[in-house]
């Protein structure tokens, strides 16, 4: 029982953009808070996105989504900014990204809504400054929930404002193997993982390292996680939100630190090996429901 972490019912509220990834063949709803919060729904948990989308066709079918997957609660509506879009294009099986500026998901207000026992952000949509406004509302407001930033660092969409608010609003942190090299090089330290726990108070952060693993440093205590070998990779979007969803899935139903690092992996994994970041196929939910 010493690396458990105690059940609770929860709520998890996820913060930021939904944007519509457009690939050269196909429209296909996206955005890591979208992504986080859509699987946490499937599997059974209260889960909810703080969002908002434009008066446009693509507006309207991420509303149609979102009600489908029954988490338009929080949903807002832009009636001066269209919604969110990213052109996405990919290179052996890797995505590239380019993400429009100036929508509606960049200017997402303040609605009154229950405190969570989880918050999910991340640095993009935090990069812009009525969200940030937005955010320390919600986090002032929040005295009981724990925050859980994925860092999600997109070019250009960062600064380092963006990131210290990130940072100093963290109780969880995730971050990739790319995003911890840029860490040791911005604040010129060979141990990234110390430098955060002494200079922001983080001392449960998840790193995952792709075909390497992952590593879970969680109160003194360090845990690592071989990833099942992937034959046949279709892309790797959303491979961290589906991570990041699992991981926080085991932990509020109580599995160990160890089961719950060692599922979101195999979670990764799958996702992986399926089109998009959201498989359309609900059955492979089933074998990880607890």
């Amino acid at each position: 029982m010493e690396d458990h972490v105690e059940k609770n019912k929860v709520t998890v509220l996820s913060f930021g953009e939904v944007l519509m990834d457009c690939f050269p063949d196909k429209n296909v709803i996206g955005g890591a808070p979208f992504n986080v919060a859509v699987h946490l729904k499937r599997l059974g948990e209260e889960a909810g996105i703080i969002t908002k989308v434009g008066k446009d066709e693509l507006g309207f079918q991420i509303q149609k989504i979102l009600e489908h997957e029954k988490l338009n609660h929080q949903l807002q509506i832009d009636g001066d900014y269209p919604t969110g879009k990213v052109d996405v294009t990919l290179k052996n099986g890797q995505p590239s990204y380019h993400i429009h500026k100036g929508r509606s998901w960049e200017f997402i207000g303040v609605e009154e809504v229950g405190e969570p026992e989880y918050f999910v952000f991340g640095s993009l949509a935090l990069s812009f400054p009525n969200n940030k406004k937005t955010f320390k509302f919600f986090r002032d407001q929040f005295s009981e929930t724990t925050f859980v930033c994925d860092i999600n660092l997109r070019e250009p969409f960062f600064d380092y404002e963006t990131i210290e608010l990130c940072l100093k609003s963290a109780d969880i942190l995730k971050i990739n193997d790319e995003e911890l090299e840029y860490f040791a090089k911005e604040f010129d330290t060979n141990n990234v993982i110390s430098f955060l726990k002494y200079n922001f108070n983080i001392e449960k952060v998840l790193l995952t390292e792709g075909a390497k693993g992952a590593t879970l440093f969680w109160e003194g205590k360090k845990i690592t996680c071989e990833i099942k070998k992937i034959e046949n990779t279709v892309d790797t979007v959303g491979a961290g939100d589906s991570f990041t969803s699992m991981f926080l899935y085991g932990i509020i139903n109580g599995s160990s630190l160890s089961e719950s690092l060692r599922v979101a992996s195999d979670f990764a994994g799958i996702i992986c090996q399926t089109d998009g970041a959201v498989p359309s196929d609900l059955t492979l939910y089933e074998n990880f429901k607890l």
